[in-house]
C-alpha cells in the first residue's frame, strides 16, 4: 500500500509535465493517492484544488513526519513552485532532503532562499547548521558572518560558531563563542552545558557554575544533573555525586543509562545491594543492555548470591555486549 502511495507521489511531477505548462490542469486530478486517513483527506482536497500550495505543504509535512521523504520532497516542491515566497516551504523541503540523505539538495534549497534575501536570519541559521553537520565548516562560518552583518549580537550565531570550532578541534575559540552566547542570552542552556563539559575536562571548578546555571534554567535537565554528578563521581566525592544521580533518576525514571551509572557509583561506594537494584532497573527498562548484565553479575558476586544467578548474568552479558571479553573472562574465572 505504501509503495503505491509513494509511487503515485513520485509520478505526480511527471504527469504534470505531460499536461504542459497550464497549472490549472494539475497532476493530481487523475491520481488516487492512498495513505493515512489524514493524507487521504488532503489528497482529496488537492483533487478539488490542484493549485493550492498550502495543501501540498500540509501533505508534504505528513509524509515527512512518517519518514516518507521522497513523497514529502515531491509535495513540498509542488508547494514552493506554487508559492515561491513562502520560506517555510523551503525550510521543510530542505529538512526532507537532509533527512532523506540528500544533503547537497538540502543546502542548495536553502542557498536559493539566501541568494534571494540574505536578511533572513532563521534561514541563515538553518543553512549554517546543515553546513556544520556535513562538516563544511568554512562555509558555515561564512554563513554565520552574514548573520553578524545584520545582528552583531545574535546568540544562536555565536553558539553555532562554537559548535563549528568545537568540531574543528579549536577548543579555545569554541569556549569563547559559548561564553559570548551566554553573555548575550543568559538562559541559553545548551551553551551552559557545553561550557560545563569543557571546563570539567580542564579540571576547572568553574564547571560547577555552568552546571548550576543549566539547572537554574531547568531543574530537571538530564545532561546538567548527570554532568554535575559525574563531576563529583570522577573526583571520588561520592555523596555529592549520588545526590545528583538520584535527582536525575527521579526526573528521568525511564532512562536506563541513568540507573546504570548510579549502579556503578554504588559499586564504587562498596554498596553492592543498591548497585544490584540499579542495574536491575536498567535491565528491566532495556532487556538487551549487555553491560548492565555484566555489572549486575559483579554485584551479585559481592553479595554472595548463588553461582547459578551469577553465571546466568555473565552469559547474558557475553551474548549481548559488543565486546564480550570481560564477560568471557569472568565465566572462565568461575570455571565456565
Amino acid at each position: 500500500m505504501k509503495k503505491l502511495l509513494v509511487l503515485a507521489i513520485i509520478l505526480s511531477p511527471l504527469l504534470w509535465a505531460c499536461n504542459g505548462s497550464d497549472k490549472s490542469k494539475g497532476a493530481n486530478t487523475t491520481l488516487t493517492i492512498e495513505g493515512t486517513p489524514a493524507i487521504a483527506d488532503i489528497s482529496q482536497r488537492i483533487e478539488d484544488e490542484p493549485n493550492n500550495a498550502e495543501l501540498y505543504a500540509m501533505r508534504g509535512r505528513l509524509f515527512y513526519e512518517e519518514g516518507q521523504y521522497e513523497a514529502a520532497i515531491s509535495d513540498l516542491k509542488n508547494a514552493s513552485n506554487r508559492d515561491s515566497l513562502n520560506v517555510a516551504y523551503y525550510h521543510l523541503l530542505a529538512d526532507a532532503y537532509f533527512d532523506g540523505n540528500q544533503s547537497k539538495s538540502a543546502l542548495a534549497t536553502l542557498q536559493k532562499v539566501v541568494d534571494r534575501d540574505s536578511t533572513l536570519i532563521n534561514t541563515l541559521l538553518k543553512l549554517g547548521e546543515m553546513q556544520m553537520i556535513v562538516r563544511q565548516h568554512e562555509a558555515s562560518l561564512k554563513t554565520i558572518a552574514l548573520i553578524f552583518e545584520h545582528d552583531r549580537k545574535h546568540p544562536e550565531a555565536f553558539y553555532l560558531g562554537g559548535l563549528n570550532f568545537e568540531q574543528m578541534g579549536d577548543t579555545a575559540r569554541a569556549i569563547n563563542a559559548f561564553q559570548t552566547t551566554v553573555e548575550e542570552d543568559p538562559d541559553h542552556i545548551d551553551a551552559y552545558r557545553k561550557l560545563a563539559r569543557h571546563f570539567d575536562k580542564k579540571n576547572n571548578k568553574i564547571a560547577l557554575d555552568y552546571f548550576d546555571n543549566a539547572i537554574r534554567i531547568d531543574s530537571t535537565d538530564r545532561e546538567a544533573l548527570m554532568g554535575k554528578g559525574w563531576y563529583f563521581h570522577q573526583r571520588n566525592q561520592f555523596e555529592e555525586a549520588k545526590k545528583y544521580y538520584e535527582k536525575a533518576s527521579k526526573f528521568h525514571a525511564l532512562e536506563p543509562k541513568i540507573h546504570f551509572d548510579n549502579g556503578i557509583l554504588h559499586l564504587e561506594m562498596k554498596d553492592p545491594e543498591t548497585a544490584y537494584k540499579k542495574f536491575d532497573i536498567a535491565i528491566n527498562l532495556e532487556p538487551q543492555y549487555g553491560t548492565a548484565y555484566y555489572y549486575r553479575a559483579l554485584a551479585s558476586e559481592h553479595m554472595g548470591k548463588s553461582l547459578e544467578v551469577i553465571i546466568t548474568d555473565y552469559q547474558q552479558a557475553a551474548s549481548l555486549m559488543p565486546n564480550p571479553q570481560r564477560a568471557a573472562a569472568a565465566l572462565e574465572r568461575l570455571g565456565y
